[in-house]
């Protein structure tokens, strides 16, 4: 595959799985779970969605490295300010064990599919094409990924189905991290380099990981000084533009072995999950534009 047949169907691969894997953080019968391991319910606010409380958020999505501190969680989430995320997962290990959150998180994920998604008649299918695809990635520097491959696969059809998924996920999250971090931009940056490439609101998704306003503008003036963008609000150059497509592209090379574990039923894997998908974010169990997300969630400002 050339680069560009390889970026294509990584994306492709990518915006069909995300829905899926994130809507564990939406779900209502996550959130309740939660609950009654003793985390705070959801965060919501008129208009939006409601999104995990966030030590629960935190401490499930790193459970699967083991019960690790929070410099471990920021060293495997990559973009998240250590002010918000150290407190929260300390916090977060007082209320339960990791065993404890894995548990809830797989319950909850499994309980909202089955409710979302119902009967499918390519569920088996999906779920084993996407296994394969799970157990081809790397290991190395795959904090998450590797995490998740050591976690055995659930007993129930959503619940096997859906660790596939989340692994595939991670494996392009880890691999993002990788090529961000090779291209010499720190995770402020990264984030706003990233609403600008998305035609996202600027400042809106990224103070979300507890950056202040402060932090953000300054790191606006080093892409700034870097002629990577330019104006209020700030808008990629072209040289900005073709600076953060190329860490796009280094993060789908990556996936060159997921794609080849699929190899020549691509097509039919995505005829099967693209549709879920859509009925995932039309039934609100996925953000649709990041003003679905809470504003308030994770600022520290």
């Amino acid at each position: 595959m050339t680069p560009e047949e390889v970026g294509g169907k990584a994306r492709r691969l990518r915006n069909a799985l995300e829905p899926m894997a994130s809507n564990v953080y939406f779900a209502p019968e996550v959130h309740a779970e939660f609950e009654a391991l003793g985390f705070g319910p959801g965060v919501s606010e008129e208009g939006s969605l409601v999104i995990a409380d966030p030590a629960g958020y935190y401490c499930s999505r790193a459970a699967c490295m083991g019960q690790v501190p929070g410099e471990v969680v920021v060293a495997a989430f990559g973009v998240f300010n250590p002010d918000l995320i150290i407190p929260h997962v300390t916090r977060g290990w007082t209320i339960a064990t990791a065993a404890e959150v894995l548990a809830a998180r797989e319950a909850g994920a499994t309980a909202s599919l089955r409710r979302l998604l119902g009967a499918q008649p390519g569920l088996d299918r999906a779920t084993e094409i996407l296994q394969r695809a799970a157990a081809a990635g790397g290991l190395g520097g795959r904090f998450l990924y590797a995490g998740l491959r050591s976690l055995g696969v659930p007993g129930t059809p959503w619940g096997a189905l859906w660790r596939a998924v989340d692994t595939v996920r991670e494996h392009r999250g880890d691999s993002h991290i990788a090529a961000w971090t090779a291209a010499e931009v720190d995770p402020v940056e990264i984030g706003l380099l990233t609403e600008a490439y998305y035609g996202m609101p600027s400042r809106r998704y990224h103070r979300g990981r507890g950056w202040t306003l402060r932090m953000l503008d300054d790191g606006l003036e080093r892409l700034r000084s870097r002629g990577l963008v330019v104006g209020e609000p700030p808008l990629l150059t072209d040289d900005g533009r073709r600076f953060r497509e190329a860490i796009e592209v280094a993060t789908d090379l990556q996936q060159v072995p997921i794609l080849r574990a699929i190899g020549d039923e691509y097509d039919e894997l995505l005829a099967i999950i693209e549709p879920w998908a859509g009925t995932v974010v039309a039934g609100r169990g996925f953000p649709t534009s990041v003003e679905q997300i809470p504003a308030g969630w994770g600022r520290l400002d």
